[in-house]
């Protein structure tokens, strides 16, 4: 776990520093995005994938060479798709490809036999997700592949350049944190997991991408536009677990890392919405309105989501005396609001930018906002050991955790 975190905030800081490079070097958006979601998202998901599994089946981790093969391969791949498209050289994306491809399928194979080994059967939805996830990723990832290797020309392009979107956005990110959230988000808070009748939302959400992703491939609108539909309300029912953790009695205020995942989920309905409506217009629509579904769903959403979640599983992962980690989960919070209003305002100016609500000058400014809000997350993910020595961060941060006080059972 801690080798893919860390790892993965390497690659999210490359994909900051890589919005400096000219814009022909970065490919516009491209260099930034991949980075972002096929490096840093990627490699957190395939770490906190293989360690949740394992609890949530109760069995042994997989061997240490499955891992570091693992590891190697997703790294491996994502650096060489990257490179390979910014060279220009079709034959190193095909490659890249096929090494992240190989990495997908050793996850696959992960939680496949952790759900194979388990010694209970208390948690089928997450892990029923999480092979749904891997199922879309390979999609996803060959499709990506072949586009990359410029296999794909001529009018089926635009379609499977949707479809590629859609399974990685909506498949493989939100489909894996979806599945998370029903144990993360009570742990974040400290409450009690609520029951949740959620076997109707394990088909909802899986259903939806992959009719989505084929209407799209195909250039089949009324099957896209169902499979939006129905995706829609997978996240219906999502909400309807929100709502029942938010309502358990709790004893602590929601900390940092709480408000960025409960905002990142408002986010995420926004731009599921937004998505049904531009699929009723086919994947011609991505072509225009593809950055404002990346911001809200690429921005909002999945890494909001990712910032939020290492601001909690980091300081608590530690292995540190309880005082040791109260000061760490304290010292993460200062400039919490600052942190969250930034990154939040920030990328509602820069989606009304997107969507030519706003003049660009605002969606300038909300883009400087979003990454000054972003960067100071991913700064405290980086130093907070360091922060939870000095008395000042501490003194200055809600504390979210007492050593002393009894635990609520969960």
């Amino acid at each position: 776990m801690r080798l893919y975190q860390t790892a993965s905030r390497a690659w999210l800081t490359a994909a900051a520093a890589s919005l400096l490079l000219p814009e022909r070097l970065r490919l516009g958006w491209w260099v930034p995005l991949h980075l972002a979601l096929t490096g840093a998202v990627s490699l957190a998901i395939s770490g906190a994938m293989q360690t949740f599994v394992a609890a949530l089946t109760a069995t042994p981790p997989p061997p240490s060479w499955m891992t570091w093969s693992q590891f190697g391969l997703v790294s491996v791949g994502a650096a060489l798709v990257v490179a390979g498209r910014m060279v220009e050289v079709p034959q190193l994306v095909a490659v890249g490809g096929s090494a992240f491809l190989g990495g997908a399928l050793l996850l696959g194979w992960i939680v496949l036999r952790a759900r194979r080994q388990a010694l209970h059967l208390r948690h089928r939805l997450p892990v029923a997700l999480y092979l749904a996830a891997v199922v879309f990723l390979l999609g996803g990832g060959t499709i990506g592949t072949l586009l990359g290797a410029g296999v794909v020309a001529g009018e089926r392009w635009l379609g499977l350049r949707a479809a590629h979107i859609v399974l990685n956005v909506l498949g493989w990110a939100s489909v894996t944190i979806a599945a998370t959230l029903v144990t993360l988000l009570p742990t974040v808070l400290r409450v009690r997991m609520p029951r949740w009748p959620g076997r109707l939302t394990e088909w909802l959400l899986p259903a939806g991408v992959g009719l989505a992703a084929l209407g799209l491939a195909w250039a089949v609108t009324p099957v896209a536009v169902a499979g939006g539909l129905v995706y829609l309300a997978g996240v219906a029912g999502l909400l309807e677990m929100v709502r029942r953790v938010m309502s358990a009695p709790r004893r602590w205020p929601v900390p940092i890392a709480g408000r960025h995942l409960l905002l990142a989920l408002l986010w995420f309905v926004g731009g599921v919405g937004w998505t049904v409506v531009g699929l009723s217009y086919g994947a011609a629509w991505l072509a225009t309105g593809r950055d404002l579904f990346l911001v809200t769903l690429g921005g909002g959403w999945v890494l909001q989501t990712l910032l939020g979640a290492w601001l909690y599983l980091l300081p608590a992962g530690r292995r540190a005396h309880p005082e040791k980690r109260r000061r760490l989960l304290s010292a993460v919070e200062w400039g919490g609001w600052v942190q969250l209003g930034a990154l939040n305002a920030g990328l509602a100016l820069l989606a009304l930018g997107t969507a030519g609500v706003v003049p660009p000058l605002l969606a300038t400014l909300g883009a400087v906002a979003a990454l000054f809000g972003g960067g100071l997350a991913l700064a405290k993910a980086w130093v907070h050991p360091l922060l939870a020595e000095t008395d000042f961060f501490t003194r200055h941060g809600r504390p979210t955790w007492d050593p002393d006080a009894a635990t609520p059972s969960s």
